[in-house]
Parts: C-alpha cells; sequence; structure tokens
C-alpha cells in the first residue's frame, strides 16, 4: 500500500504533466504539526536562471496572499486600540478622498473602486522612501469609484496598498519591520520576509506569466502591502497553525489574543460578501471556487496570482498552503479546489 505522501506526490505530478505548474509544494497540519506535504518538480525562474528543486524552505512570492498577513497587522493595532474596523479612513489619512469609506471597506473590496482605473506605476526600491511615499499618497488620491462603499464586492488589490500606508502611520514603522517584530519573530517564521532586497539573495523563485516569461521585474519593487511577501510551505504552515492555536505561537506565547484570532475567522459582512477582515469564507456556497468541496463551510482562505493559496478549517483542525510559480494554475481556480480536495482526502490526524 503507497503512504499518503507517495499518492500526493503522484498526484502533483500527474497535474505537472498537465501543465498547471513546473512544480509544487502543498503540505497541510493540524495544531500541533505538519501532517502531510509533498513537493514536486523545479524550476529556472529564479533571478540567476539557477535551477532549483522545490521543497519545505522554496521561496516563493506569494501575490494576495500576503492580504491576510498585512489584515493581521492591522488586527494587531486593533488589539493594542489604535484602530477600529469603523475608523473612516479621512481619521487616519486626511488626504484620502472620500469620507464615507472606512477600514472594513477597504479589507473587504467593498470601497467601490472600479479596479480599471489608472493607477501609477509600482515603486521600486531604487527609488528609495521617498518615492515609496510618493506611490502610496498617489494610489490614497485616486478618485474613481463606481459605487458607494458597501453596495458590493468590486476586488481591489491597490485597497491593500492603502492599508499599508495606515499600517506605517499607526505603528509608526515600516510594513515589513512590523511585519518581523509582531508576526514573523514570535511564530519562527524565519524564512519570511518583505524585504526583496534580501529575499533576491536567496534562490527565490519568481511567477512566470502565462506567455512564459518570468516576472523578474518583481525582484525590483518595493513593499506595498497588497502583495510581495516572500515565504515558504513551512512559515505559511505555521500562520495556519496560529489560528488552530487560538493565537499562540509553537513555544506557547501569545501572538493575537484568542478574541482576536475567533474574529479574524467569523464572517464580518452579516454574509453579504462571506468576508472576515483578514480572509474570504467558504460559507454555505463556495463563492470563490478555489475552496475545496471537503472543506466545512467555516473554511477561510486566499489565493495568489503566483499560483498560491493559505486556508484555514477551524471546524476541521486544520490549515493548508498550496506553494507554486505558476499563473496558469490560477487562471481556473478549480485547480485550487482540486489540490485541496486531495489534500484533505489524504490527511490523517486527530483533527483532520
Amino acid at each position: 500500500m503507497t503512504s499518503p505522501q507517495a499518492e500526493l506526490k503522484l498526484f502533483l505530478q500527474r497535474r505537472k504533466e498537465e501543465g498547471w505548474a513546473e512544480g509544487f509544494a502543498a503540505a497541510i497540519t493540524d495544531a500541533q504539526a505538519t501532517r502531510l506535504a509533498a513537493y514536486e518538480g523545479e524550476t529556472a525562474a529564479t533571478l540567476n536562471g539557477e535551477r532549483v528543486g522545490i521543497g519545505p524552505d522554496t521561496l516563493f512570492n506569494i501575490g494576495s496572499v500576503t492580504k491576510p498577513v498585512t489584515a493581521m497587522l492591522l488586527a494587531k493595532l486593533v488589539e493594542a486600540g489604535e484602530l477600529t474596523l469603523a475608523d473612516k479612513m479621512r481619521s487616519i489619512i486626511p488626504e484620502y478622498p472620500f469620507e464615507d469609506a472606512d477600514l472594513f471597506h477597504l479589507l473587504s473590496h467593498s470601497a467601490g473602486y472600479d479596479n480599471d482605473s489608472a493607477k501609477p506605476e509600482r515603486p521600486l526600491v531604487q527609488d528609495g522612501e521617498a518615492g515609496r511615499r510618493a506611490y502610496f499618497d498617489a494610489i490614497c488620491r485616486i478618485p474613481d469609484r463606481k459605487r458607494k462603499p458597501g453596495q458590493s464586492v468590486l476586488y481591489y488589490t491597490e485597497g491593500y496598498i492603502i492599508l499599508a500606508d495606515v499600517i506605517e502611520r499607526v505603528a509608526g514603522m515600516e510594513l515589513g519591520r512590523f511585519a518581523h517584530e509582531t508576526l514573523f519573530q514570535p511564530l519562527g517564521m524565519t524564512r519570511s520576509t518583505f524585504d526583496v532586497v534580501a529575499a533576491r539573495e536567496d534562490s527565490v523563485v519568481f511567477p512566470i506569466a502565462p506567455d512564459g516569461r518570468v516576472m523578474l521585474e518583481l525582484a525590483d519593487w518595493a513593499t506595498t502591502g497588497d502583495s510581495g511577501l516572500y515565504t515558504c510551505a513551512e512559515d505559511l504552515l505555521k500562520l495556519g497553525r496560529l489560528f488552530l492555536n487560538g493565537g499562540a505561537a509553537e513555544d506557547g506565547k501569545a501572538v493575537l489574543h484568542e478574541r482576536t484570532v475567533r474574529w479574524l475567522l467569523a464572517d464580518a459582512s452579516a454574509g453579504r460578501f462571506n468576508q472576515t477582515p483578514a480572509f474570504w469564507v467558504k460559507g454555505a456556497e463556495d463563492r470563490y471556487g478555489c475552496f475545496g468541496d471537503l472543506h466545512s463551510p467555516s473554511a477561510v482562505g486566499h489565493t495568489g496570482f503566483s499560483g498560491c493559496m493559505l486556508w484555514v478549517d477551524p471546524e476541521y483542525g486544520a490549515a493548508g498552503a498550496i506553494l507554486t510559480n505558476s499563473t496558469r494554475l490560477h487562471e481556473d481556480w478549480r485547480r485550487y479546489k482540486r489540490i485541496n480536495n486531495r489534500l484533505l482526502s489524504l490527511a490523517t490526524g486527530r483533527s483532520l
């Protein structure tokens, strides 16, 4: 009889042969430890073209899976009494153009923005803090909105850039440093970083566009909060275990309060948008199309354009990570669903 790990690896090999991605990291954990993981394939989509095999420590640009981390940093400021999700944007960013939008509108993509609006070019590391600040200011001043806040969800990645600005203004430090001090270091996420300069000195795997081009330009982009976190499968599972352990790190020390964890996992939209303050919710009907059929309705998660996903299923006491560098996988979210179904069907353990 083959082991669950061998079966998962064979499943990923077949998906690789079908062209979903050059390689995969897929893993599932309960509250104590990783219960099942498989790593398959290799890629030359690195800064120097060096071919690397994919393993538990391989660094990926996880795209919009960054967004729940940005939301968790906001939660730290909520815990500190510095913010509430009902705070109007203008109370924090006086130059923000609208009086009626609050923090939750931006977190839930319900601030009414049109994602097709003209936007400034992404800031580059070489432009320094002045260039990054000019970019933040320009994003905050975008005047185009299709609807009033709270009417509907229109996915708007730049909303999280504005939220990164909020975090930095309130915390009084750069986003990457705040993340390192409040999340990464306490959780032992030693491989995770927003610092692209430090990350590109490692064997970082960069996303591959649908036309086969390696997106090396990401190596020059500055930290913005909507994307650009570099991490690996093992570190993402540590983040998942934080939620399964009521906010505690593996050494038992509290990183988030248990009430904060419950708040971050609960739908904050009264079922209208299937949104918590940090994640999408599967709910009775998977509106997003990325959760597994075998997930419970309480499962939460987020995908990223680079073919990545983090999810937490509190009902089953499980969390999972999918990491690739394939925008092709992201083109059809049923592929996430299929990988998640296989992870959940093969996993064994007390809770899983």
